[in-house]
């Protein structure tokens, strides 16, 4: 059993080595401190991995006596382990636990917007009308007047933008919670194949996968907060003036990085499971080899 399993592992520790070394001459900085630990457990994930399909193939050989049969079916466990199990949890997902688009969120806030700035061009219209008119019956806003419906009109555009943002920020939460949630279901359905743990491992390790894309959109989401707050908040949409004012843009926070301590903390999960398949598959393997030699 040792000896099969050795002849999968040196073609790979072959190739991986050949690949390393490559990469060192090229340039790569193989030997930082902060690269060199992830590369080494992208190694013993990778040697993990072709055990988990290792003890399926022996299962497989164990209790099929026919050679053809057994690498027909070993063929097809292959095919449903990597190209499509991976692919089916998610798909189930979007069935269980079906999220609205991003498109009818969007409309949804333009819709609300509208609402809201219809509801300011009537407090503005009525503010208009209230002004005196001239000799000819017409309205004629001058500079003063103008200034004394944008002061006007200040605590109406702060109750809408308020109202405006909470709207807004409730149904950005339902959408995120909803995708999260199907992500997550999607996860754990994918996770009966030992490929999935190897993606989400590698993944995290490689700084590529869903935690490095949740820091992205953190970073973006507290980036628009400091642009509401500094900028977007002080616009005044409903004024008959206009005046151009030098903006200075706040610059975006620096994106932060994902310690290995907490790569493994993420990846703990998909490792036990790896290792379960191993040990388990293991052992039914053995428990018939015992068996029908007995």
């Amino acid at each position: 059993l040792i000896g099969g399993y050795v002849v999968f592992v040196v073609p790979f520790l072959v190739s991986l080595l050949f690949g390393l070394l490559m990469l060192v001459w090229q340039g790569f900085p193989l030997g930082e401190p902060e690269i060199f630990p992830r590369v080494l457990g992208l190694s013993l994930i990778s040697l993990l991995y072709i055990g988990v399909f290792f003890a399926i193939g022996t299962v497989i050989s164990t209790y099929l006596d026919n050679s053809k049969t057994a690498l027909i079916v070993a063929f097809t466990v292959w095919v449903f382990a990597v190209l499509i199990t991976p692919r089916v949890g998610f798909l189930a997902a979007k069935f269980i636990a079906p999220t609205q688009t991003s498109q009818s969120v969007y409309m949804e806030k333009t819709a609300m917007r509208d609402d809201f700035k219809a509801a300011l061009d009537k407090e503005q219209h009525k503010m208009v009308m209230e002004m005196p008119r001239n000799e000819k019956g017409h309205i004629h806003i001058s500079g003063e007047m103008s200034k004394k419906i944008t002061e006007r009109m200040k605590p109406f555009e702060a109750e809408y933008r308020a109202k405006f943002q909470n709207y807004a920020n409730e149904l950005d939460r339902n959408y995120k919670r909803e995708i999260e949630r199907q992500e997550q279901l999607g996860q754990m359905l994918s996770r009966i194949t030992p490929t999935s743990s190897l993606i989400y491992i590698t993944t995290n390790l490689t700084q590529t996968g869903k935690g490095k894309r949740n820091i992205y959109f953190q970073m973006g989401d507290r980036y628009y907060e400091m642009l509401y707050t500094d900028l977007f908040s002080k616009i005044i949409d409903y004024t008959h003036s206009r005046q151009n004012r030098p903006v200075q843009i706040t610059q975006p926070p620096s994106l932060e990085i994902t310690t290995l301590g907490e790569t493994l903390r993420q990846s703990a999960i998909d490792v036990l499971l790896l290792c379960f398949f191993a040990v388990i598959l293991t052992t039914v393997a053995f428990l018939k080899f015992f068996r029908s030699d007995i």
